[in-house]
């Protein structure tokens, strides 16, 4: 395994001159994963990689301070840095009404975010093992998810990476013995109390039993196939969407009439696409409300009232527009806009433009007159590149955004606005910096804490400016 690992997975995972964290909750997996990264950095050493290790007590279980002292050990053997947080998981998981599982794990990432932050480490590494992806793709298929969904989780995505994710509990289990390395071991893992355990602790050892002696590795298999499936539709999806859609001013989305030639895999990726711009809903339009607008086949006259929008086909093409009535234009919110580096985008109707920048220059001419910080946002070049490439948009806020912040986590962008003070109506037209429902920084109310700026490091510049003071945008 650790050969495999040395030669063939750490190389591609980790680039050279990066610093990495190490989520470790003192069990096998984990224990043995910083175990693999300490020992591959010794005898790659020409790599320059180097290490962090971060530990969560989530003040439930009795043996969690044992857990800590072990953690804290073999970090002062490896002579590596080791944090340790401890909150309590159960009042957490009461106070922000979540379950226990879902609110201990948004609190573990967010301490995590600061971490990396702290430390500045580019990578944080996760022990996810094929268990756990065999895991994954049973309860995504068990939910009805489609091809993204069981895809299961990547080896990379983001920040994060999972070295393990192609290898055997047993494999792991085989090397902690054979390098001797102590580990800690959760009752609860073995307790059929959520979906997932019971997942692990009784459907895939039937599956084994009764069906595939080897249905980690067939499902682990089906998972890279799907992904690779997934990345090529959505290189062909935004193409198509480039080739089919337009917005008018009022905000709606039109669909070439074209786009019923396409396939039902690009025709239903592009229908959720254009739905989730007109509702703002990030979690996207249901299987059957997508399959109702296929059927339409096109043809002019069809019309469905769906959940927060109006869906019509005319000779012009297939209309998708919010049911939400506004006081006026002015409050309706603007779809998203891509951003590239050193290249303006103009926001619509509200005569101002936006750009990333390597450089700016606060006492040139060309320079936004707010010197406040309202108009320009510093963020971490390496560490903003990584993450948003591609995806970092300019938008209005949508359900389920929210904003990261040192020592706090999460905040709703509802708190942020009440927080600021920002009227109701404000809040539909206030232009974000974005990706995903992460949003980065909102103009003359506040950045996030999430890749903000270190002194002495590269930064990249987000400069919000009114048009009338450029110009020419596209000369900057």
């Amino acid at each position: 395994m650790y050969e495999q690992l040395r030669t063939e997975i750490l190389p591609q995972l980790i680039p050279s001159k990066t610093k990495v964290l190490v989520a470790v909750s003192g069990g096998p997996d984990s224990m043995a994963l910083s175990h693999i990264l300490w020992r591959y950095i010794q005898e790659e050493r020409s790599r320059e990689v180097s290490l962090v290790l971060t530990h969560v007590h989530h003040g439930v279980r009795k043996e969690s301070d044992d857990e800590v002292d072990l953690v804290q050990q073999m970090a002062k053997i490896w002579n590596t840095p080791c944090l340790i947080h401890r909150f309590d998981a159960k009042k957490h998981a009461n106070d922000m009404g979540q379950s226990f599982q879902e609110a201990a794990r948004e609190w573990r990432y967010a301490r995590w975010k600061e971490d990396m932050q702290k430390e500045g480490c580019s990578l944080l590494a996760t022990a996810h093992h094929l268990g756990d992806q065999a895991e994954t793709i049973l309860y995504r298929l068990l939910r009805g998810s489609g091809t993204a969904g069981l895809a299961g989780m990547y080896p990379s995505k983001g920040l994060v990476i999972r070295p393990l994710l192609t290898f055997l509990k047993g494999d792991i289990l085989n090397y902690c013995k054979e390098e001797a390395i102590p580990y800690a071991l959760d009752p609860s893992n073995e307790e059929p109390v959520y979906v997932r355990n019971r997942i692990r602790l009784e459907l895939l050892p039937e599956l084994e039993r009764s069906y595939n002696s080897r249905i980690q590795e067939a499902l682990g298999r089906t998972g890279e196939l799907l992904r690779w499936d997934e990345e090529y539709l959505a290189q062909q999806v935004e193409c198509a969407w480039r080739d089919y859609h337009s917005i008018d001013l009022l905000g709606r989305i039109c669909l070439s009439l074209d786009v019923f030639k396409e396939p039902a895999a690009i025709l239903s990726r592009l229908i959720r696409r254009a739905a989730m711009q007109v509702t703002q809903e990030p979690r996207g339009l249901g299987f059957a409300y997508v399959t109702q607008i296929m059927a339409s086949e096109g043809k002019p006259g069809w019309v469905q009232d769906l959940p927060g929008m109006r869906v019509k086909v005319t000779n012009e093409g297939l209309w998708l527009s919010s049911s939400h009535k506004t006081p006026n234009q002015q409050s309706i919110p603007f779809p998203e806009i891509p951003l590239a580096m050193g290249q303006w985008g103009e926001i619509p109707n509200q005569k101002m433009a936006i750009a990333l920048l390597e450089e700016c220059n606060l006492s040139s001419e060309n320079a936004p007159p707010d010197r406040c910080g309202k108009k320009i946002a510093a963020f971490n070049f390496d560490l903003l590149a990584r993450v948003t490439e591609q995806s970092l948009v300019c938008r209005t806020r949508r359900k389920g955004d929210r904003m990261w912040f040192r020592g706090v986590g999460h905040k709703s962008l509802k708190k942020v606005f009440q927080e600021a003070k920002v009227t109701d109506q404000a809040r539909n037209t206030l232009p974000l910096i974005a990706y995903g429902t992460e949003v980065l920084w909102i103009p003359g109310v506040r950045q996030s804490d999430l890749y903000s700026a270190v002194p002495d490091n590269e930064k990249i510049y987000c400069v919000l400016k009114l048009r009338e003071e450029c110009s020419n945008l596209h000369s900057l």
